[in-house]
């Protein structure tokens, strides 16, 4: 009878183990709960969820995808400064961009041969332009800061004289290089200003396909 006793206690000692209260784990779970939907709010009171959001659909990016003019006219002025000028170019109303490419390639060969400032920096004025303002040359040429903001100057003018007064033709255009009068120029070089421009214009109109559209 004692050896039975002895066993039974034994075994009375192996289920004692120890229980977490039901009441603790229920306790956990909702607070977990809690902290989650707290944590939900204030996400979305602050922004946080839709900036987590916004900043992963901003690493998308779409690639750019290049018009008829924007390839052939990349073609046509590529290794010349002015290449970095086409992107922009491109943008340009059609008629404004055959002319800025064509007046850059007499005035200054697509920017082989340009204005400078005193500290020797270019100053992406690749047309001849003389537009005044607090940066220019020693000889009256406009500098600009930048390919994009030099584009956006010239063209402006350029789609004044073209659209704004109805000079739509390298002929018509001559004032871009005499001003009101060709008195004082040499007759050579206006006739082969309206030369140059129309050739030009015609290969860029040809390869880029203006008539048609971009």
């Amino acid at each position: 009878m004692k050896r039975t006793a002895s066993i039974v206690k034994k075994d009375d000692n192996k289920k004692k183990k120890p229980v977490m209260d039901e009441s603790v784990l229920y306790l956990s779970a909702l607070l977990v709960s809690v902290g989650f939907f707290a944590l939900l709010i204030f996400s979305d009171a602050t922004g946080t969820g839709y900036a987590i959001e916004t900043s992963a659909l901003a690493t998308k990016t779409t690639p750019h995808v290049k018009t008829r003019f924007e390839r052939e006219v990349g073609k046509m002025v590529e290794g010349s400064p002015i290449e970095a000028m086409v992107p922009y170019i491109a943008k340009q109303d059609p008629k404004t961009a055959t002319f800025l490419v064509s007046i850059a390639k007499h005035e200054s060969n697509w920017g082989k041969y340009s204005p400078k400032d005193s500290a020797g920096r270019t100053c992406y004025n690749y047309w001849g332009f003389r537009g005044g303002g607090d940066n220019v040359t020693e000889s009256g040429y406009s500098c600009f800061g930048s390919p994009k903001e030099a584009v956006a100057v010239v063209g402006s003018r350029l789609d004044y004289l073209v659209h704004g007064l109805a000079l739509d033709t390298p002929r018509e255009l001559i004032v871009w290089k005499c001003g009101a009068s060709c008195a004082g120029h040499s007759p050579v070089d206006v006739h082969q200003w309206i030369d140059n421009v129309g050739i030009y214009s015609q290969k860029v109109e040809r390869v880029a396909g203006v008539d048609e559209g971009r």
